[in-house]
């Protein structure tokens, strides 16, 4: 199926830039057998990425009052996949080791500001791929 949107122009340049962003640092990085990213493909991954996030979220919207659900982390899995070093997340984000230790395995609750530091650093990844949803007993 096809669809029409309208956007900003203010919108579409900054997609655009960013399409340009994506295809130039691919180039740079000798990914030659990735195909060139488009406006329309950049779109359709951040549709597909916000329903994934709704999907994930979608049991605390759902939950009655005698379901005790807790929000964890996989940043740890994500670090680990993207190879970066915990070390290297402490110095880019100004978290203690042992800070980042306990949220890493899901032992501390993270604060606002806290997730934003760890979630930029590991590239952003998609939420829904961030957090999930824990029962307690």
């Amino acid at each position: 199926m096809r669809i029409g949107i309208e956007m900003k122009d203010e919108t579409y340049e900054k997609i655009k830039n960013m399409v340009d962003w994506i295809n130039l640092d691919n180039s740079f990085r000798g990914r030659n057998d990735t195909p060139e990213a488009k406006i329309e493909d950049f779109i359709k991954g951040a549709a597909i990425s916000k329903l994934l996030d709704i999907e994930a979220m979608t049991p605390l919207l759902n939950t009655s009052s005698g379901d005790d659900l807790v929000i964890k982390n996989r940043f740890k899995e994500i670090a680990k996949q993207k190879k970066i070093k915990q070390v290297d997340i402490c110095k880019r984000t100004g978290i203690k080791k042992a800070n980042l230790s306990l949220i890493f395995n899901n032992e501390k609750t993270l604060r606002a500001d806290t997730f934003f530091a760890i979630w930029l650093t590991l590239g952003c990844p998609p939420i829904h791929e961030c957090l999930y949803l824990k029962k307690t007993n």
